[in-house]
């Protein structure tokens, strides 16, 4: 299988200005570059820069995707429109970590999960995912919590029968240390960007269920900010207004979290929940696993069963419709009475009739016995 690497930046706040549109572009020749998005492709070689380092100077979304699994997104935040504080509980292990400078917060989201991805174009990915950053800025946790999720050692390697490792994770997820962050509002009201997120980074749909149980829902009261507004001083509004007139970004964002600042603890704020362990989330979600798993049995059990009863009662029109197809000798009508034949040897099983299905399909096969393409195929089926 060829090599495939794909490294996608986009600046949001601002387009890059044409010097640096040329720093870009003196990276490699292989660029596809416009002032809001730059694009690399490798087949072979590597990317000539460090990405991060790029993201920091230049832009503000970056995402990185490999066929042999490695999967990266990252964001740059301006340091006055968030906070470091709250990102930092959801940053606690390998694979999801935040650099703060003096102007910049970068969150970098990079699971060590190298398990092959096999042909997948990055071509569009990133503008799924873009709004996320919008959303962390304003205050909403859930991706950097479902990062937090996919990084955190949740799956109990015993399963895969590693006991080795099993050993190791069982002893980790004992340590006091080892508990969730805080769990965000919202898990069961998941936005597009959300679901994209959950699909790039292939996270575990029982492990979300599991930790949603104590999400709060999204929507809360509406925060007064015509009473808040009135604690800012005149020259503190004056400065806001200064700030809007010449076209800062995320001016809102950073106007709500001063609001907030003046306001104090809200008494309509979500109580938290008591944090759980590694070992109680992953004990939750395999049980929810298994009976997930024995739902979807005897669900698939139910539906088969009324396919069997329905074809029982046009049994003799199914054959007749076998020696149909057989006698248009065409490749696509073989394969489609195989198919039929295979669905009647189903019935005869459920029956306990097979002896008789048998004889009828060694008259079919020795009729057409010349036909060496439908031989072929019932062959293959394991009909005769």
């Amino acid at each position: 299988m060829s090599e495939y690497q794909y490294y996608e930046f986009q600046a949001i706040d601002r387009p890059l200005t044409a010097t640096e549109q040329a720093n870009i572009r003196a990276l490699s020749r292989r660029v596809q570059l416009t002032p809001n998005r730059a694009v690399f492709t490798y087949s072979y070689g590597d990317f000539p820069d460090d990405p991060m380092k790029v993201l920091a100077q230049h832009y503000d979304a970056l995402l990185y995707l490999a066929n042999w699994g490695s999967k990266q997104l990252a964001f740059r935040f301006p340091r006055s429109a968030l906070d470091p504080e709250i990102l930092e509980p959801y940053c606690t292990f390998d694979g999801v970590s935040l650099t703060t400078t003096s102007e910049y917060s970068v969150l970098n989201i990079s699971p060590s999960d190298e398990e092959g991805l096999g042909w997948i174009e990055g071509e569009g990915l990133l503008a799924e995912l873009v709004p996320l950053r919008a959303e962390i800025m304003r205050g909403d946790m859930r991706a950097p919590y479902l990062a937090w999720l996919k990084v955190a050692g949740y799956i109990d390697p015993s399963a895969q029968g590693d006991e080795d490792d099993a050993a190791e994770w069982a002893a980790d997820a004992e340590d006091d240390d080892l508990a969730e962050p805080p769990v965000p509002a919202g898990l069961k009201e998941l936005s597009e960007p959300l679901r994209a997120f959950i699909e790039f980074f292939d996270i575990d749909s029982d492990l979300i269920a599991v930790a949603a149980e104590d999400s709060p829902p999204l929507k809360q009261a509406a925060e007064p900010l015509e009473r808040w507004v009135g604690m800012l001083s005149e020259a503190e509004s004056s400065a806001f207004l200064i700030r809007l007139a010449h076209g800062e970004s995320h001016l809102d964002v950073q106007l709500r979290r001063r609001l907030r600042e003046l306001a104090g603890p809200q008494s309509n704020a979500p109580a938290l929940m008591p944090q759980r362990s590694l070992a109680e989330l992953a004990a939750a979600t395999k049980q929810r696993k298994q009976h997930r798993e024995e739902h979807e049995r005897r669900e698939a059990e139910r539906l088969r069963l009324r396919r069997l009863e329905e074809l029982a009662q046009r049994e003799p029109s199914a054959w007749e419709h076998v020696t149909a197809l057989i006698s248009q000798k065409t490749t696509k009508a073989y394969d489609e009475a195989v198919f039929q034949l295979c669905e009647l040897r189903e019935l005869a099983d459920h029956r306990g009739e097979r002896a008789q299905f048998n004889a009828r399909v060694d008259r079919i096969q020795a009729e057409y016995s010349r036909l060496s393409a439908l031989t072929s195929r019932m062959r293959s089926a394991h009909l005769i």
